[in-house]
């Protein structure tokens, strides 16, 4: 047995040895878009890139195409991500442990994306999976949790993984209108931001391998609210061709009449008037943040007891301003993407008891309702009910708990997942759904039941678990 053992071992150190697991030769890597050539690294087959600009702003202005750079751009490592309050979950050891968050460092030049792909300007066209982080619409990046690495995802799917930040909270939703033509778009910055992101994936995305004509846009919490967002806004039309929300069917959006309160009285806390208003470009990120707390505070006493948009106190999102925004499936502002196919779901006992799952999984029926009534591609709705084993099973199938199964991560999110032998066959599943769906719009796959789309007669709902998958046929009670 030693014998075989050593003989085998001589064998194979020469293939070892030559087979280069990772490297960052700019020459190797040197990859070109519209605005200059970037260099990135290779790992384990992947040609990776990382904060790539794909645009530049003003405050509180639409994004403008990035200025072009010359020589070769090193694009290694994280960009910027949009300025935030601090995340304290760090504060609480077992929630650190958990999420492993990596908070990354704050610029107001945070319009970056990141790419994973196996080749580059080989003429396959592999289809793009466009990743929108969570963390509603107020805080986030797109490399915060170990689950959004896109790397085993592209590899195992020879597919392009594309994740971004983008302008949140006052920077991205302050609306002020009220003052004045210039500042018109303002309150939907942050979702122009991705819309202009998606822009930058249909002029440049082929030299990265990928095809432009077979857009996924994907996202969890608030990232599926954002996905919802984009399947309503005119300027989105024709840069994507599937979609997935992920425990973000938030429907409806901010009123512009609540939205102008918030940003005119954030201006009055500033002692700013129209006269002055353009000052606010230069006020610290900080005072800007605190003025329109106050006036969240403010606005929220004045309507007391009130109903203020979808459903909760009003916050940061985007604004229906019925031009930009013309509202979030309601009154039939989603029909413009009818011919989109798309993929809804949650977990099961996100924000609730074990066994429940009161305030997310209604809204993803009533979503899928919606699509179902409009007419047009087919809508396909699952639900996620592994119970996480780490921390002695405590978190459940808690929010955020699928994102590393569909990226075929249940390894790299060990601390999330528990990486058991059977989490990691659910995660080859849930990937393999998610690949075929970016692939075809269909996301049956080899080891799950047959898979029906959606009826609101039926609710036909793919219940991804562990030991076995099955398809369930009623509502989960409220």
């Amino acid at each position: 047995m030693n014998k075989l053992f050593f003989t085998l071992l001589l064998t194979t150190l020469p293939l070892i040895a030559s087979a280069q697991l990772f490297d960052s030769s700019t020459e190797k890597t040197k990859a070109q878009t519209k605005y200059g050539q970037v260099a990135g690294y290779i790992d384990q087959g992947v040609y990776t890139y990382k904060g790539i600009p794909y645009a530049q702003a003003e405050r509180f202005m639409p994004a403008q195409e990035p200025k072009a750079w010359q020589g070769v751009r090193s694009s290694r490592h994280w960009g910027p991500v949009c300025p935030q309050a601090k995340n304290n979950g760090w504060r609480n050891d077992e929630t650190g442990f958990f999420y492993q968050w990596n908070d990354g460092y704050q610029s107001e030049d945070c319009l970056r994306l990141n790419i994973w792909t196996k080749g580059l300007n080989d003429g396959k066209r592999r289809p793009v999976l466009f990743w929108l982080h969570g963390g509603g619409y107020t805080s986030g990046n797109g490399q915060e949790h170990p689950g959004y690495d896109g790397r085993n995802l592209a590899d195992k799917g020879d597919v392009v993984v594309v994740t971004i930040n983008h302008r949140l909270n006052v920077l991205g939703f302050l609306d002020l209108s009220v003052f004045g033509e210039k500042y018109k778009e303002s309150a939907n910055v942050g979702m122009t931001d991705i819309v202009a992101a998606l822009r930058w994936v249909r002029d440049n995305i082929a030299n990265f391998g990928g095809n432009p004509d077979c857009v996924t846009i994907f996202g969890q919490s608030g990232g599926g609210g954002k996905v919802s967002t984009l399947l309503c806004m005119p300027s989105a039309r024709g840069l994507f061709h599937r979609a997935m929300v992920m425990s973000g069917s938030f429907l409806g959006s901010t009123p512009q009449k609540n939205a102008r309160e918030v940003g005119e009285l954030t201006a009055w806390y500033l002692g700013l008037t129209s006269a002055t208003i353009d000052s606010i470009q230069h006020v610290p990120y900080e005072r800007l943040l605190e003025a329109s707390n106050k006036a969240f505070r403010e606005i929220s006493n004045r309507h007391k007891d009130k109903e203020m948009s979808h459903g909760i106190r009003l916050g940061w999102g985007p604004v229906n301003d019925g031009d930009i925004m013309p509202g979030i499936f309601e009154n039939g502002s989603e029909k413009i993407s009818n011919d989109i196919p798309l993929l809804i779901g949650s977990t099961l006992n996100e924000f609730s008891t074990p066994n429940e799952d009161k305030m997310v999984r209604p809204a993803v029926i009533q979503q899928a309702t919606i699509r179902c009534q409009d007419g047009g591609a087919p809508v396909y709705v699952y639900l996620s009910a592994y119970q996480t084993p780490t921390l002695d099973g405590k978190n459940h199938a808690c929010h955020n708990s699928d994102i590393p199964f569909f990226f075929n991560n249940v390894v790299k999110s060990a601390q999330m997942t528990g990486a058991t032998k059977e989490g990691i066959a659910l995660g080859d599943k849930m990937s393999s759904a998610l690949l075929n769906f970016a692939r075809t719009g269909n996301p049956n796959a080899k080891g799950l039941p047959k898979w029906p789309s959606f009826t609101p007669e039926t609710e036909a709902t793919m219940c991804f678990n562990a030991p076995k998958c099955e398809i369930i046929y009623q509502r989960i009670k409220e």
